[in-house]
């Protein structure tokens, strides 16, 4: 069944003028992005198709994608399995940049065209670390590059955009693969513990001591140190981080000797914006510029829908002790997830997958248990593509007057018309 819903007016950006459309792709087997010349382009799972899906729930010929004005005329060929904008089926949709499509169990992203575009990707995605977005290329390009150096690296993010898996992959990359990664969160110490957790201590140094202990950066030497939640760290103990750093060497809680001089890299990650912090004089101006010597930023789940189908199947592989085997997205349900705007990231992607697994009796998971998964009614259109009822809609809007309504919805006024033909 074709649903096509309008829930006011849409409003769609077209490409810049100069500015070329490209296509994101993400399909069974792997991602690439794809320019979009002026020239109708079938997209599909046979031969015939000039934009080829690896994808057994795509049809031969699936839909075809006609650039116009800036904008990207979407037409569905009378799929099996529908092609879907927004969380909705559609049939004939005009897009924009920013567009996710979905079909199968593949992603087009409409964007614009900034810098080269190539068929595949220079950098392969990193080792443990599910995408193989535009985004998340580039930050596997970035990884790579850094893990030749031993400085610090800083690694920036909203919380659940997996900063510790792509510091372990930091560290992967690198020469210090063979020795030590130790993880250590600092929300998670005891404030009077903070120290001792860093650079170890004594037996007898304090209550409780009664036995020496290394600390991470002696766990860590001949590797990586990874210091989760940076921003949490108390302002007594940042003055010896420092220290240990500028290369002073450490010293445990209650030593009298000479200072160890571990060879550790240190990764700091954060959620928090740590410049404010400095301003705020919660956390040291010094130690700050002495840990953002490279900063590596992650993109939030929403900025990257083409890497929601391989990490929901990737999640739901390694649930199946929990929801059962063979468990699989359709094509609707992908689409709701790629509608949904994923605050909580990963952790909130993996909770969701859990939750609509468990209500699917079989292995299908549809789209009404993703919308009961997350709580909400199933969503309506993008709003950067737009369906002929929207058109119709809008012209009825504006009294019958064709122009004010193609100017209204941000589409040439023969596009338009082509629409309301529909």
């Amino acid at each position: 069944m074709i649903r096509e819903e309008h829930t006011g007016t849409i409003e769609i950006h077209r490409a810049r003028p100069g500015v070329s459309l490209c296509v994101e792709v993400q399909d069974e087997e792997c991602a690439r992005v794809l320019p979009l010349p002026e020239v109708v382009v079938l997209v599909g799972s046979s031969p015939r198709a000039a934009l080829r899906l690896r994808d057994r729930a795509v049809s031969g010929v699936h839909l075809e994608l006609r650039v116009e004005g800036g904008l990207v005329h979407v037409v569905d060929c009378g799929s099996k399995n529908g092609t879907f904008v927004g969380g909705a089926r559609v049939r004939d949709v005009v897009a924009g940049p920013g567009t996710v499509i979905t079909l199968g169990r593949s992603t087009l992203v409409i964007r614009e065209q900034l810098g080269e575009v190539c068929v595949a990707h220079a950098s392969e995605p990193l080792p443990g670390v599910v995408g193989g977005s535009a985004l998340m290329r580039r930050v596997a390009a970035r990884v790579r590059a850094l893990a030749a150096m031993r400085l610090p690296v800083l690694i920036t993010g909203e919380s659940g955009t997996g900063k510790e898996l792509v510091a372990r992959a930091l560290h992967t990359e690198s020469s210090r693969a063979r020795g030590p990664f130790v993880p250590l969160n600092v929300t998670c110490m005891p404030r009077e513990l903070v120290e001792s957790e860093l650079f170890g201590h004594e037996r007898g140094s304090f209550t409780g001591a009664v036995a020496r202990r290394r600390g991470a950066f002696l766990e860590a030497d001949g590797g990586t140190l990874f210091l989760d939640e940076i921003g949490d760290l108390p302002p007594e103990a940042q003055p010896k981080l420092l220290r240990a750093l500028d290369g002073y060497g450490v010293r445990s809680v209650g030593a009298s000797g000479a200072a160890s001089q571990p060879d550790v890299r240190v990764v700091a990650a954060t959620h928090a914006a740590l410049a404010e912090r400095v301003v705020e004089g919660a956390f040291r101006r010094d130690l700050y510029h002495r840990l953002e010597v490279f900063t590596l930023h992650l993109p939030p789940l929403r900025d990257r829908p083409g890497d929601l189908a391989p990490m929901a199947k990737a999640l739901l592989r390694q649930a199946e002790a929990e929801v059962g085997p063979d468990k699989a997205l359709t094509s609707a349900a992908l689409a709701r997830l790629v509608a949904h705007p994923w605050p909580g990231n990963v952790r909130e992607l993996r909770n969701v997958l859990l939750r609509a697994a468990a209500l699917a009796e079989d292995e299908v998971v549809d789209a009404a248990h993703v919308d009961q998964a997350i709580g909400r009614q199933p969503a309506p259109v993008a709003k950067s593509a737009m369906t002929p009822s929207v058109a119709k809609a809008l012209l009825q809007e504006h009294a019958g007057n064709l122009s004010a309504a193609a100017r209204a919805a941000g589409c040439p006024r023969t596009t338009f018309r082509k629409l309301l033909a529909r």
